[in-house]
């Protein structure tokens, strides 16, 4: 997910190739040749090792008259295990998707009892890493891993674990912890074709402090200690009322990083249309020059942040493919 100055133009050119083809789905060497810059010889040598590792599959089109080789990403050919922490009602709950690399769920599994201890949440994934093992686990939380320890967590019995190791202990799977509202806009900006672009998410849960997370360039932006997005440290006064919170916080995001795409996830708070209206229309009077954004009430956070671990995973692999 970070951006590494430090590989070889091998494995940067074969990320290349795979990040075009999750893009445009299929291409020809020749056209992969014309998005890179790379010859078609040095093309067909990278696919080359690519097939080697399942990761591609071949067609053929038409063109001209005559039949062109085109690849595709395999994406049946690695799972991933999903795993997401979220809010229900007044309690903590879990739910693990087993997905291929295009986020495709192929089982899925919600517990139904509220997350109390880190016991209860290994053996849980141990019961369902056992039946089909993936390639590696995505962990989304509510809450931040800093120096491989959770904190600023909202599950009190998981605050100063180290889950990823934990996890990777009982199930011997790689395992990434990630925020819950940076793979939420992760995902969205992604579907969206706005991770290229300045994208924005905040989320608004019942019970506790909305996070941020933040989208430059393809690249999440986490920041110097891992804490962009806490802002609950901000000076937003948290006795006000739920819809002029929502104002001063998405005014002081606008403000501060003009985003193209800015998305409110706010399905716990039960705004009624007319308030969600009178937010829109404070923002256009408090920020008449801030016109190119689009602002975004209606995703649904569950969905997003699935495909957002899957996003994330997806690209570890790839990253993992192109090194080794």
């Amino acid at each position: 997910m970070t951006s590494n100055s430090k590989i070889s133009a091998r494995e940067h050119n074969l990320q290349s190739i795979l990040h075009l083809l999750d893009i445009h789905k299929s291409l020809s060497a020749k056209q992969l040749s014309t998005l890179t810059g790379l010859s078609v010889v040095s093309i067909n040598k990278l696919i080359e090792l690519l097939e080697l590792k399942d990761i591609l599959t071949v067609d053929f089109t038409n063109t001209r008259g005559r039949r062109a080789k085109t690849y595709q990403i395999n994406y049946q050919a690695y799972t991933l295990g999903a795993l997401q922490l979220h809010e229900v009602h007044d309690y903590i709950k879990a739910n693990y998707s087993l997905i291929d690399l295009s986020g495709k769920i192929i089982s899925q599994t919600h517990y139904e009892e509220n997350i109390t201890s880190v016991e209860q949440l290994l053996e849980f994934i141990k019961q369902r890493t056992a039946q089909s093992k993936p390639q590696k686990i995505i962990v989304g939380i509510p809450g931040d891993e800093l120096n491989g320890y959770l904190q600023l967590i909202d599950v009190k019995a998981l605050r100063g674990i180290k889950l990823s190791k934990a996890i990777e202990v009982s199930t011997d799977i790689d395992t990434i912890i990630v925020n819950d509202i940076n793979a939420c806009i992760f995902g969205a900006a992604s579907s969206l074709h706005e991770s290229q672009n300045i994208a924005a998410g905040i989320y608004f849960p019942k019970l506790y402090g909305p996070g941020v997370g933040i989208v430059i360039n393809d690249q999440l932006i986490t920041g110097a200690d891992g804490l962009a997005g806490e802002i609950q440290y901000g000076t937003v006064d948290q006795n006000e009322s739920p819809k002029d919170q929502i104002i001063d916080h998405l005014r002081n995001i606008i403000s501060l990083i003009n985003p193209n795409l800015l998305i409110a996830y706010i399905d716990e708070l039960n705004l009624t249309d007319l308030e969600i209206n009178q937010i829109i229309q404070t923002l256009h009077r408090h920020l008449p020059l801030h016109q190119n954004y689009k602002l975004d009430f209606n995703r649904n956070f569950q969905d997003d942040y699935l495909f957002g671990l899957a996003t994330i995973g997806r690209n570890i692999i790839f990253k993992k493919l192109s090194g080794n």
